[in-house]
Order: structure tokens, then C-alpha cells, then sequence
């Protein structure tokens, strides 16, 4: 049976975008414009056999280095959210970088199911190249000083972690040491041996029974293992995992070898198997929160079950450049999610060219239990044909739904919002178990998800998937400077090129579209921030543009700064369009080009116009659940999910911006009606319960942080979920209260100052706000009318530009502190506030308060350091309502 799924191409202006109800594809894809013009192209085949386990799902591929920076940055639900299995993380009271301390980070880790944290001794030297502060770099400071070193981070792992998680920390001596201190191994060998066997009988003193891994080696040397392996085994202090490093592209096509000499070399030695974990991989910030090149990586090393985490490049805390802000993730994240989800056995997946860079990879796995095939691939412009075969009638049937997602390259900043379902098609299995899905064309930075279930009862689910037009910035009309730029591989830019040169009052691009209706649609644009603040080096300007339709002044488009000009955000308007044929165009002047906006001298990579369809909806079938006790999908139920008596379902939503949205969980018990717990981020919503019969729902309206949120469904008797839906609900905005720092109502404790941000920053400030909240400065908040004990959202809109200078490539950027307060209560949260890349440009983090007066106001500020530059205050009742109903 082959499925395939409907296309068609529109010309728009100089770009030629796929417009369908499947929105596939943009304007970008070369290849396929070719393809409408000349004739088919052959498809790219990605081959699955279902029936040809390669074993266990072993989930190791997403690792992170410096993921974490600090508690709840990022926070526990992006953490869960995106699995990983390990993380490496400095010392505590390590001087290399400025956060992300082990000890600091481990609570949100193993709170998100993390399982092991590995620790970089050598990252307590102050100095990259680990030498300490008075010597130059890469100085090797002698065996005494460096067991020093190991003795205090493994001593206060032993006096301050957790006791029952301490064999969770694995201690690696050496990071890179054929390029720090023994980079000429004949000279330096027989020393390293000694260190190596020092520190090895140091850790294992202080921690018996401790994990060591090593060597952590910056590339796969053969010779180098040989004589280490063979003299760590006379000497018995092998590592108990084997690390090293894959940081170049053409590593795709080498693991492999690395690894198969590995074995032979354990083998030849008369060894057992150590577990691998790749420690760093990915090149520089090309791949990196981008979905099609993540999974390769992914594909390589799930194939081969080893562990594997991405390279840091950037700075500690956002997973690798998987994060959007604090609390949300990017399109890639998306991805990560996906193959934290994946359960059962993996199968046989062979790509056109296994293991090789830039080409099509993927992986596929199969749950029986869940009666679940799922596919994950991308990584090419080119149409696909996923070749299935091997599906099991006794588990399938001999009718399936196949239902395809796709995420997309959000930009490094930009929020990933909820994949997009492009179809849902039902098909009868031909003989053994074969399927043929036709996926058109994408771009090679797109990764999409292919889930096989049986029919369920009933019509096949629709896929209503809102029209769409993406733009190629190098395919508009540029003039007043505007210029396009080649990005080398280093960095992640859609099409491999943006637009730069806006940096006179009269550039601009512009471009036509094309709508199918009237109405509203949202365009989102990806773009960087590349210039500074006049005099302030640390800060980097927000930025504003002029949009134009049809030649007509519509709106100042206001931008937040990233973190440079090739580190890509993503910004999202809305603009009233007649059907047909406009003319869009973004300018850097509002006044017909005498003056320049302030920041308009940034990057832009490309647009994309969407149907804006009313509310803010998202919808996660049960099916697609993270599940712990014993819980059942039942196709022929409709695809719901039973859960027995404390069995738990998990979900993980997305907020698009900060306010008040419906969620609502669809449920259903055999008889009677039945209580369930229902939490958010951890935090219980009381009263949910599944009414009487079949078909009920819990509605709840709920304060949501701009980002990703953790939902849990226990139930308390068996219960069957079919569905959540998350509904933006702007109308309940009422009930929260946003409070300016500059009012005259906050009180100000001396030195703290009401502050204009110099008008060149372009910054996305509201007013005034307040800065110098040096230590102990505070703020306090009156309380707002109404506002009665209970459960509250407080977020925080603030800056921070905090640096800890001096490393050669990673920002080092530091979150700033403050604890929040209830004046008259005892209980105070101390929150991390990550930087901003500006003290000019704002984000909102929001966090849970509960307030326990009637009366006492909020108070914001740092009794020991610098607290953020505050612009307002929003006070949110978490929960406004609970209702129970059939429907």
C-alpha cells in the first residue's frame, strides 16, 4: 500500500513557497521548485523493517554538556521534556566557568529523570586549558596541584550530595588531554599514566566504588587507547566508562570505525564491553538546535546504543541550544522530546547513505505492548519515501493509521511551537507488512515524526493544518544597503544565508504574498541581533523594524535581542491581509527613511506568513503519552488510554505567551464517576474528576509562563484519557494584576532607581524600570485588590547582562538572583533569572508563590548580590476555575 500525501506549488513574488492543506515545505527548496517546473524527482528512500529488532531503545543520544546552569534553569519540565540521560556539569565552586555547578543543578536534573551527572574535574582551574589564574594558559601545574584539585570536588560531592544519589556522579579526571597537558603523547605518556593512576585511586579513597570515566580525549586516537587500555588493565584502574569526543561533521561517517576498533581492542585484551559515552559531539553551532542535522546525530548513536552529549558551544543552561528563554524550548527541542518518548525496540532503518553528513538519516522503533511504530527522520530538501515493511498483523491488524508531524528550525531563541500534524491517513497493510509513505519535499533543517497505530473506531482524525507562506530573506528585493550573506557551516542559518546590511535609513526587503482569504495572519520572522548598545559592550540592542503592506505603515515590528547576529530568534506579529496578492516589506524607517528605528541594523533569515485560526490551540492525544505503571492504548477504543489504579500519564504542553488558558483533559471510567489527579509543573489542580459514563472532561483555567509545561493524569481507579488540549484564554487575562516598577504605589528601598533605557537599545521596556538592585535593595509590590491566600503565578519581566569574562569561545553568561517574598510570611523562593543579552531587553519568567496573608505585599530582591533590572511585576491566581462535564 502506498500513501501519498497531497501537494501543490504556488509562485509568490520572487520566493516559490508550498502552499497546501499540508503547508509542507518553503521557498527555499531549489530541488522542488525544479521539481514543479521540470518533472519529478526521484525520491529519497528511507527503508524500515519492523520485523528486525536491532534491541532495547536506549534514549543516550541526547545528553547535554553545561545543559543545566542553575536551579530550574532550564526548568524541570524543559529538562524532562527533552530526556537526557546524562549530563556533564563543572565542579561546584569551579572557577572555569561562571555557573552550572553539579551539586547546584542536580535537583532539576534528577527531578527530571536525569540519570547521571558527570563531573569535569579539571574545570575547577580558573583558566581554559585548566591552568590557574597567575599562569598561561594550558600550563601543566604539576601532579601535587592538580590531586589537590580532585580531592576537593570529590570531597564535597561526598560531604554534600545527596547520599542516595551519590553513585549518580561520575567523576572524569581529564577532559582533552591530548590537547591540554599531554598533547605530545611519546613526551608525556608515561606521566599521564601516573596522573591518570593517582587521580583513579584518589577518587575511588574518598568515594569507594566511585564512577570514573575517561579518558575524554578530544578525537578517537587509536594509538593513544592502545597503550592506555593495555596498561589501566595490568594496573587495574580501568574506567568504568569510556569516553571521547566527535566534534566534526565527517564524524558521522567515522564513529563507526572508532568504535568497532573500541571493541576489538577490549576484545584483543580480554575485556567485557565498557559503556561509551560520547561526552562532546556536533561542529560548532551548524547543527544545534536545528531538528534535520539533530537527527543524525541522534540516529548515529541510538543505532550503535551508546551515550552521547551535545558539545557546548554557547553557554550553560540551555540545553545545548535546545532552549527558548528559560521555561520554553525551540523547534528542536521538539525533536529531543521525540526520541525521549520512543519505547520498546528499535528496528532496522537504512537511509539512501548510512552514517554520511548532509544526506537523510533516521531511526525507528517499536513498542509491541503499545501496539506503536514510530519512525523519526529528516535531514534532506528532497522528497521521501519511508519503505515500510514488517508490520505484524497479530499486533497491527491489517488496517493502520499513519499520522506525520514535522518540527521545524525555530532559530537557537525562537519558541518551538507545537509540532505540525501534516496528515492522518488510514491504509490497508500490503503482504508482510508493507507500507509505503510518500512525504514531500521539506527543507533539509525540518525533522519529522511518523507514528503507525491500528485503525482506531471511527473516522480517521483530520489534519487541519492552517495555510502557510515561507520566504528565503535572500530571495526578496533588497535596496538601501540590504545585502545577503553567505553563513559558512559554523552557523545555523535557514538556506544557508541571511540579509544583512540593514544599517541605513533607507534598507529594506520586500516581498509578495500571496493569501488564499482575508483575515489575520500571524508573520514570524527569524533574525539575530548583532550590534551593541553605544558603550555598553555587554549589552546587545532589541531592535524594531517598519512593516509595510502594500506600501502602507502597519506596525513597528519590536525584536529581542539574541545572543549575536548568527544566533537566530524568532518574533511573531499579526497583520490584516485582503485576499490575494500584497506587498509586504520590512524597513529600518518608520518615516519614509529619515530617520533609522533604533537596533534596525539586524539580521534577518526568513519569514514565514500563517493563517491565524482564532485562539491559541494545541491538542496531544493521549496514544502519544509518556506513561509509568500499568497503562494500555487500545486502538480498537478509539486510540484511548487506559491507565490501572496509580498509573500516570505524561504530557508536555506549550504556552505561547503568559496568561490564562483552558485545559482541558478528556476522560472516561468504566462505571460511576471517579477522581483523578491532575498536576501541572507539579502542582495539583484540585477537583478533577471523570463524571458518570463514557465520555467526561475537566476543564481547568490555569495561569501558564510562556514556554513548556509537565502535565500529569494519575488515576485513583481505572481511567481512560483519550485527549489534552491547551486553549488560549486572553478573556481570564482579568484576574491577573501587572504592576509597573516606576509606579509610585512600589516602594523602593534606597539606592534602587527608576531608569529610561538610552533610546538606541531599541529595548522592548515598557516605560521605565527599575535598576541598581545591588544587594539587599529591594522592591515591594503593593497587594493587589482581591488577591486572597492561595497558589499564585508572580512573573518577573527583568534584564540581566551579567558576564563572567574571559573564556576564548563560550558567552559565559550568569543568571542573576533574587528571592520573592510575602511580607508577613515566613516561606521565600529564590529564583534564577538567565540573561537576557541586554539590561535593556526584558523576558517575563514566572514562578509559583504561595501566599498565605491577606494583606502583605510582594518583595523582590537579593540580600547577598545583584537581583535584575525589574520592569513589572504580574501577580496570577494559578487556578481560576475547575469544572467537570460530559461532553
Amino acid at each position: 500500500m502506498v500513501l501519498h500525501i497531497p501537494i501543490h506549488w504556488s509562485a509568490a513574488g520572487r520566493s516559490v513557497a508550498l502552499v497546501s492543506c499540508m503547508a509542507l515545505g518553503g521557498s527555499l527548496l531549489s530541488a522542488a521548485a525544479t521539481t514543479s517546473a521540470a518533472g519529478a524527482v526521484d525520491a529519497q528512500q528511507l527503508s524500515i523493517d519492523f520485523s528486525a529488532s536491532t534491541g532495547k531503545v536506549h534514549g543516550g543520544a541526547t545528553g547535554v554538556l553545561y545543559g543545566l546552569s542553575d536551579d530550574e534553569v532550564p526548568t524541570t519540565a524543559v529538562v524532562a521534556g527533552a530526556a537526557p540521560r546524562t549530563v556533564t556539569q563543572m565542579p561546584e565552586g569551579g572557577l572555569q566557568h561562571p555557573n552550572g555547578g553539579a551539586l547546584s543543578v542536580s535537583d532539576t536534573f534528577f527531578s527530571a529523570g536525569g540519570d547521571d551527572i558527570y563531573i569535569n574535574i579539571q574545570d575547577y582551574y580558573p583558566k581554559w586549558g585548566y591552568a590557574n589564574a597567575e599562569d598561561p594558559q594550558n600550563t601543566y601545574p604539576g601532579q601535587a596541584d592538580f590531586l589537590a584539585k580532585v580531592r576537593t570536588v570529590v570531597e564535597r560531592v561526598a560531604r554534600d550530595a545527596d547520599p542516595d544519589a551519590l553513585d549518580r556522579y561520575v567523576f572524569t579526571p581529564f577532559n582533552e588531554p591530548d590537547w591540554i597537558w599531554y598533547g605530545n603523547w611519546s613526551a608525556s605518556r608515561e606521566r599521564f599514566f601516573a596522573d591518570w593512576e593517582a587521580a583513579y585511586r584518589l577518587i575511588r579513597e574518598i568515594i569507594p566504588g566511585a564512577r570514573i570515566a575517561g579518558l575524554g580525549e578530544a578525537n578517537y586516537n587509536r594509538q593513544r587507547l592502545t597503550d592506555f587500555m593495555t596498561w589501566a588493565a595490568e594496573r587495574d584502574v580501568l574506567p568504568d566508562i569510556m569516553t571521547w569526543h566527535e566534534l566534526d561533521k565527517g564524524d558521522l561517517a567515522t564513529f563507526s570505525d572508532h568504535l568497532e576498533h573500541f571493541r576489538a581492542l577490549e576484545e584483543s585484551l580480554g575485556l567485557p564491553e565498557t559503556p561509551v559515552n560520547v561526552t562532546e559531539y556536533s561542529p560548532w553551532r551548524s547543527d544545534t538546535g536545528v531538528p534535520g542535522r539533530m537527527i543524525r546525530w541522534i540516529s548515529l548513536f541510538e543505532t550503535h546504543k551508546v551515550d552521547a552529549e551535545v558539545a557546548y558551544w554557547t553557554a550553560a543552561g540551555n540545553l545545548s541550544d535546545h532552549t527558548s528563554r528559560t521555561q520554553g524550548g525551540n523547534g528542536a527541542w521538539w525533536l529531543l522530546k521525540w526520541y525521549g518518548d520512543l519505547t520498546g525496540e528499535t528496528v532496522e532503518a537504512t537511509p539512501p547513505q548510512p552514517e554520511t553528513p548532509d544526506t537523510l538519516q533516521g531511526l525507528a522503533a517499536l513498542d509491541d505492548d503499545r501496539r506503536t511504530g514510530t519512525v523519526l527522520f529528516g535531514g534532506t530538501g528532497s522528497p521521501v519515501t519511508v519503505d515500510v515493511e514488517g508490520l505484524d498483523p497479530s499486533v497491527f491488524g491489517a488496517e493502520v493509521d499513519v499520522r506525520l508531524e514535522r518540527t521545524r528550525f525555530t532559530g537557537q531563541e525562537g519558541l518551538g511551537d507545537l509540532p505540525t500534524t501534516l496528515s492522518v491517513e488510514r491504509a490497508r497493510l500490503g503482504a508482510d507488512g508493507t507500507l509505503d509513505i510518500d512525504v514531500p519535499a521539506g527543507t533539509e533543517m525540518d525533522a519529522y515524526r511518523l507514528t503507525i497505530t491500528p485503525s482506531a473506531d471511527g473516522p480517521v482524525a483530520t489534519a487541519d493544518v492552517p495555510w502557510s507562506q515561507k520566504t528565503e530573506a535572500e530571495s526578496m528585493t533588497l535596496a538601501g544597503g540590504a545585502r545577503v550573506a553567505t553563513q559558512s557551516g559554523t552557523y545555523a542559518t535557514s538556506g544557508g544565508q541571511d540579509v544583512r546590511g540593514l544599517s541605513t535609513s533607507t534598507a529594506r526587503l520586500t516581498w509578495d504574498v500571496d493569501v488564499p482569504a482575508a483575515g489575520t495572519y500571524r508573520l514570524d520572522i527569524l533574525y539575530g541581533t548583532g550590534t551593541n548598545v553605544p558603550g555598553q559592550p555587554r549589552s546587545r540592542t532589541s531592535g524594531r523594524h517598519a512593516l509595510y503592506v502594500d506600501d502602507r505603515l502597519d506596525q513597528v515590528v519590536q525584536y529581542s535581542s539574541t545572543l549575536g547576529d548568527t544566533y537566530k530568534g524568532r518574533v511573531g506579529v499579526l497583520v490584516d491581509l485582503p485576499a490575494g496578492a500584497s506587498t509586504l516589506s520590512l524597513r529600518t524607517s518608520a518615516d519614509g527613511g529619515a530617520t533609522a528605528l533604533p537596533g534596525s541594523n539586524l539580521a534577518i533569515d526568513v519569514v514565514d506568513l500563517v493563517t491565524e485560526g482564532g485562539p491559541e490551540t494545541s491538542t496531544y492525544p493521549a496514544s502519544s503519552a509518556r506513561t509509568t505503571g500499568k497503562a494500555t492504548v487500545l486502538p480498537t477504543d478509539g486510540g484511548r488510554l487506559h491507565l490501572s489504579p496509580g498509573a500516570r500519564a505524561e504530557f508536555f504542553v506549550v504556552a505561547e505567551e503568559d496568561g490564562y488558558y483552558k485545559l482541558q483533559v478528556d476522560t472516561g471510567v468504566a462505571g460511576g464517576s471517579g477522581a483523578y489527579d491532575l498536576a501541572v509543573d507539579g502542582r495539583e489542580i484540585p477537583g478533577a474528576t471523570s463524571p458518570t459514563g463514557r465520555d467526561g472532561r475537566t476543564t481547568a483555567t490555569i495561569h501558564l509562563g510562556r514556554g513548556m509545561h509537565q502535565v500529569h493524569v494519575t488515576a485513583r481507579q481505572r481511567l481512560g484519557v483519550d485527549e489534552l488540549r491547551l486553549i488560549r484564554d486572553a478573556a481570564s487575562d482579568v484576574h491577573a494584576t501587572t504592576v509597573q516598577a516606576e509606579h509610585p504605589s512600589v516602594v523602593r528601598s534606597a539606592g534602587a532607581t527608576v531608569e529610561t533605557p538610552p533610546a538606541a537599545a531599541g529595548s522592548n521596556v515598557r516605560g521605565q524600570f527599575v535598576g541598581w538592585l545591588t544587594a539587599g535593595r529591594t522592591i515591594t509590590i503593593p497587594r493587589p485588590a482581591g488577591v486572597e491566600p492561595g497558589a499564585y503565578d508572580i512573573g518577573v519581566t527583568y534584564a540581566n547582562a551579567d558576564k563572567f569574562t574571559g573564556h576564548p569561545y563560550n558567552a559565559d553568561i550568569i543568571s542573576r538572583r533574587a528571592d520573592i517574598r510575602e511580607e508577613g510570611a515566613e516561606s521565600t523562593s529564590t529564583v534564577a533569572y538567565q540573561h537576557t543579552y541586554s539590561d535593556y531587553n526584558f523576558w517575563t519568567r514566572t514562578t509559583p508563590l504561595a501566599l498565605t496573608t491577606r494583606s502583605g505585599g510582594i518583595v523582590i530582591g537579593n540580600p547577598a548580590g545583584d537581583a535584575p533590572n525589574i520592569d513589572a511585576v504580574t501577580v496570577a491566581p494559578f487556578v481560576i476555575d475547575v469544572r467537570n462535564e460530559g461532553r
